[in-house]
């Protein structure tokens, strides 16, 4: 690990101890009644433990981005947003035609080691455990903060969230009272509409909101001046609504419903080359109830409960040679898929000795496959068909081919159930903890044969314990049992000192966990063909000979094991908010191997240590003008395991790419917010470096964006106007080669009417 972050971050440390003494005797508008009385001037945050704490006491790295920064910058999704967040590095996997959001490292094309949340409710899939976050019936407009966990918290929130947390909180119906529309327009075919209308009806409140995406995605590697050669675009919109009652004075209900479609473009399907592109036509809905209690003053309470069904309908027509087809090689791949390979390889000289007679013991020693006298008969048996009989010796028919249809259609659900209660006990202590049930289905003829589920209870708690004047420690942690994988307990330990109410050092010690998803753990993939073209099976339908079974999986939780030491201060005579962290952990038994069919061993093996440090900055230097600074370094080293024995040097550096293509070793993000009259405009510059360097490409990953908004008032009404620019200064791709655009200058326009 390189030492000069460790030196700087030290030393921003040691300034930032120094002059946190200044600050502690502030005007009282600033200052707290007591040393450690939590008060709501002083910056909260929500998610890191499941109690309001301030950011001094609060036992991990916490980005918070408020609905303000999210205006000026102008963003049009949550992962674009992410990376303002240092550390978070986006991606893209043209399987799902989906961004990936990735923390220091991992895989690229999914965010599946990251819990990501809207109002306490997960978004990850049921039976695919990862983000579309195309799939967010969320708009922009209605997010109120998100609030971003960096670091394992498995201890609070379970399995999944492995390496952080995104907490999407939305605005509450009664603070976006009346109506407010936008509609974008921009290159790349960029067309967004929003529309949203809220109100206050007694002890009532409610909201609904309208939101539709689209645009067309990359334009691919060839074209330089005009053209888009990918199909990537994607049209998404939903409807939602959101309803507050105050029920009693202690109790109040919040209930939320949405509807959502979507259509996907994409322009592969995994490593099945023989496979059409495909068209992913999605249809969701969602019901989500939180009652909250305020028994006292000293205690809370809240009971949730939710449902959410994700129906994906994907599906292409498909041409493979009709042997694929044959119902004896679909058995045969089970047991010895290098044999059913190796007969599918074309060998003359083979398919000659089978139907001669040869025994196993010749076939083995031709090929180098280890087969049995069993495995050869069933394979005369499958080539005797496709034998023509009336050109015995020419294998004819083997050069045939069928063409049919095929899908990968899926539908998913959740149901979720969560008890929490929070309790004052003194001064000093404060505890949190809770219950919670999950059902996780999926329904696939493709993926699952037919319907699998996995039921989770889940108990969780957090106690927090002022011990000294000066000395806070958080403990929490959270038993899983599973139906579909082993129980497991992940603890957290957290110190914070406090060197005033608003400066804290702070050391972590954690372990998390992923589970295995559903797909991962328990598949019986196999592909189906109907409608198929006349061929000499004489079938209509057929499935395909590659296919998974459960008993090829015994996969074991992914594992990290987490050290943090930070510093946190908040500077309020200069208006600087300060955030250091150095880390260092260890991932064990992760899955890097790609779940589709051609990977007949799945396996969890891989290692990988990740080192370095972060840095945030908040400088509101003006009260017009904000500074936002973060940044990097990542020092990320994979091991491969067992199942990599024997791999040459380029199928190993393969394996590593899995986890390490969408990380950078260093990384800076420089943003300058500033607020006029009626105006805003923000400027900012992410700057990625040594982007792939593990495998000697030396890559940068250099943008620059300008948003700039315009506010009118007129009577009741609020006009607006903006104007975004991104400008892409290095010719490196996003991640894969495919991903670029024909041009270097992307734009949008924004219209809007606030009444």
């Amino acid at each position: 690990m390189r030492t000069w972050p460790c030196m700087v971050l030290a030393a921003l440390a040691a300034d930032a101890v120094s002059l946190s003494l200044e600050d502690e005797f502030l005007a009282d508008e600033m200052a707290l009644d007591s040393p450690f009385q939590l008060e709501s001037e002083l910056p909260v945050v929500l998610t890191a433990s499941r109690l309001r704490q301030a950011r001094a006491d609060v036992p991990a790295s916490v980005t918070v981005i408020e609905a303000e920064q999210i205006e000026a910058w102008g963003v049009r999704t949550i992962p674009e947003l992410m990376r303002f967040v240092p550390g978070m590095f986006l991606g893209h996997g043209d399987n799902e035609n989906n961004a990936s959001v990735t923390y220091h490292a991992g895989n690229p094309n999914l965010t599946r080691r990251m819990q990501v949340l809207v109002d306490g409710r997960s978004v990850i899939r049921p039976g695919i455990a990862a983000v579309v976050w195309d799939d967010l019936a969320v708009a922009m407009e209605d997010i109120q903060r998100v609030e971003v966990t960096r670091g394992p918290n498995s201890a609070i929130y379970g399995a999944n969230a492995f390496l952080g947390v995104i907490n999407i909180i939305t605005r509450h119906p009664a603070d976006s009272t009346g109506t407010r529309l936008r509609y974008r327009v921009g290159n790349q075919t960029v067309r967004d509409a929003f529309a949203s209308t809220a109100g206050v009806s007694g002890l009532s409140s409610y909201r609904i909101s309208a939101n539709f995406q689209g645009d067309d995605g990359y334009d691919g590697s060839a074209l330089r001046n005009g053209g888009d050669q990918l199909r990537d675009s994607k049209r998404h919109g939903f409807v939602n609504g959101y309803y507050h009652r105050q029920l009693a004075p202690w109790m109040q209900l919040n209930a939320q419903a949405s509807l959502k479609r979507g259509h996907t473009d994409i322009r592969r399907n995994g490593d099945e080359e023989w496979s059409e592109p495909l068209d992913q036509d999605t249809d969701q809905q969602y019901l989500w109830g939180k009652l909250q209690l305020e028994h006292s003053m000293d205690h809370t309470s809240h009971l949730q409960a939710y449902w959410h069904r994700n129906e994906r309908l994907v599906g292409s027509p498909v041409c493979v040679p009709t042997i694929t087809f044959d119902p004896g090689l679909f058995g045969l791949y089970q047991t010895n898929p290098d044999w059913v390979n190796t007969i599918l390889s074309g060998n003359e000289q083979l398919l000659g000795l089978l139907l001669g007679g040869a025994d196993a013991e010749q076939i083995s020693s031709l090929t180098g496959v280890t087969v049995s006298d069993a495995e050869v008969a069933e394979a005369i048996g499958v080539l005797a068909r496709a034998v023509n009989p009336a050109e015995p010796e020419s294998f004819a028919n083997l050069s045939e081919v069928s063409c049919g249809d095929i899908d990968w259609n899926m539908v998913e659900q959740r149901y979720d159930l969560e008890w929490q209660d929070t309790f004052v006990w003194s001064d000093t202590v404060r505890t949190v903890g809770g219950i919670n049930f999950r059902r996780d289905q999926a329904d696939s003829d493709t993926y699952f044969n037919g319907y699998v589920k996995n039921d989770t209870y889940r108990a969780f708690g957090n106690l927090e314990w002022r011990f000294f004047d000066a000395w806070l420690m958080n403990l929490g942690g959270t038993y899983e049992s599973e139906e579909a994988n082993d129980s497991v307990f992940s603890p957290r330990a957290a110190v914070n000192w406090l060197l005033s109410p608003q400066h804290s050092v702070r050391f972590v010690a954690s372990q998390a966990v992923r589970s295995p998803d559903l797909l991962e753990q328990e598949p019986e993939y196999a592909l189906e063909a109907s409608n198929l073209s006349e061929n000499y099976l004489g079938l209509d339908k057929a499935t395909f000979f590659m296919n998974q079974t459960p008993d090829s999986r015994d996969l074991d939780h992914e594992k990290i094991t987490s050290w943090e030491l930070g510093y946190y201060g908040n500077f309020a005579s200069i208006g600087l908010e300060l955030d250091v962290k150095l880390f260092r952990n260890f991932q064990t038994e992760l899955i890097s191997d790609p779940i589709n069919l051609q990977t007949i061993s799945v396996r969890s093996d891989t290692k990988m240590r990740v080192q370095g440090a972060d840095l945030q900055a908040i400088w509101r230097f003006s009260p017009r003008d904000m500074l936002w600074l973060s940044a990097a370094y990542v020092d990320a080293n994979v091991t491969p395991g067992g199942s990599a024995a024997g791999l040459s040097e380029k199928d190993l550096q393969s394996l590593q790419k899995v986890e390490l293509r969408s990380s950078a070793r260093d990384s800076v993000v420089a943003s300058w917010i500033h607020k006029g009259d009626s105006w805003r405009l923000a400027l900012s510059h992410f700057w990625h470096d040594a982007y792939g360097d593990e495998f000697k490409q030396n890559r940068r990953y250099r943008r620059m964006e300008a948003n700039v908004n315009k506010y009118w008032q007129i009577g009741r009404y609020r006009p607006y106007v903006g104007a975004f620019y991104h400008r892409i200064i290095d010719n490196s791709p996003l991640i894969y080669i495919e991903q670029r655009y024909n041009t270097k200058h992307l734009y949008h326009l924004q219209l809007g009417l606030d009444f």
